[in-house]
């Protein structure tokens, strides 16, 4: 046997070893992930994960419907300032005139 057959030849067997290994760890992994209570696990992780975040957007819509609702009333409430300082200027415009009138 020549070297370079010699060489081929290891090659292989390396190559057909790390095949059979890889292989024999993918079944491995397969077989214990089926039966592994860390699955169920994430999947309850997993669904709580997606109750909280739908809480969340809930929440943040009730929060965002709340503030409109206290910006227009804080609008309604200016409306009614500005129009009481309106009223108040031309009452004390009125009781200036009336008392320029003596």
């Amino acid at each position: 046997m020549t070297r370079v057959e010699l060489t081929i030849s290891i090659a292989g067997a390396l190559l057909t070893a790390f095949a059979i290994g890889w292989l024999a760890h993918w079944l491995w992994s397969r077989a214990a992930r089926v039966a592994s209570p860390r699955g169920d696990r994430a999947d309850e992780l997993a669904a709580e994960l997606l109750e909280i975040e739908a809480e969340r957007d809930r929440i943040s819509a009730e929060a965002a419907a709340e503030v409109a609702a206290a910006a227009a009333l804080l609008r309604e409430r200016e409306a009614e300032l500005s129009a009481a300082m309106d009223g108040l200027g031309a009452a004390r415009a009125e009781l200036a005139a009336l008392r320029g009138e003596r």
